[in-house]
């Protein structure tokens, strides 16, 4: 999270973070920022059950990014981490206006996504599409399939992206900060490597907090156009 790190400048006064999961990166806010307002949306009510268990102290909301329960000009920062992604391609660009009508003018938003480069293949959340039946052999369904469902909406293909195509789905009324690129091909392995932790609801066993470690390193090593992520910086206008 260093590379996030860096693009948030004290004083903190609040921050969203849109797919927020069990609340990770809001526990490291919590400490780095600890007077900042604080809130996390998620469409997961498992995730946000956990979340909201481990961090009583900040708000938390279970909508999607397309429909943001704030008014406007509300946040400091937005952050949104490995979630655009999971959205349909139609909701994408209503993210984004979402994101930029609760931002404050001069707010900073702060977004990262799998980058379409060497390892793409490599992105373990796509299993499930380009293996189908030995997924649902020994599988079965993943733990967001239920959450879906009562939503009205399918897990998607994990997309990634080229740094054009998120700088499209912006639109106008953004100034561009900053497009870099992170990771090769640990990060996606270290996502293997957790994947059993998540499925037995041990996100923070010490060995899956080692991997996440490990990703985050080799995220902070900019490998181009190869890249496995990609993260961009807007500030609203």
């Amino acid at each position: 999270m260093k590379k996030i790190q860096s693009f948030i400048k004290e004083p903190v006064e609040s921050i969203l973070d849109v797919g927020c999961n069990v609340g990770a990166w809001l526990a490291d806010c919590k400490r780095l920022y600890p007077d900042a307002n604080l809130v996390g949306v998620e469409i997961n009510k498992k995730a946000i059950e956990v979340a909201k268990s481990r961090l009583p102290e900040v708000k938390f909301y279970e909508t999607g990014a397309e429909k943001l329960p704030f008014d406007n000009n509300s946040f400091q920062y937005v952050t949104c981490i490995e979630v655009l992604e999971h959205l349909p391609s139609e909701l994408r660009p209503v993210a984004f206006r979402e994101i930029h009508r609760v931002l404050r003018p001069g707010g900073t938003f702060i977004l990262t996504v799998p980058h379409a480069g060497c390892f793409a293949w490599l992105d373990s959340n796509n299993i499930r599409f380009r293996i189908p039946l030995l997924y649902k052999s020994i599988i079965r369904q993943g733990n967001r399939d239920d959450n879906y469902k009562t939503i009205g909406r399918e897990v998607e293909w994990h997309y990634h992206f080229k740094s054009k195509e998120i700088e499209q789905l912006a639109g106008e009324g953004w100034d561009k900060l900053s497009v870099s690129y992170g990771g090769l091909f640990i990060y996606p392995i270290m996502d293997w490597l957790s994947w059993p932790f998540y499925r037995l609801g041990l996100a923070d066993n010490p060995i899956r907090k080692l991997f996440e470690r490990l990703a985050g390193w080799d995220y902070r090593i900019d490998f181009g156009k190869c890249s496995y992520g990609i993260m961009a910086v807007f500030r609203k206008k």
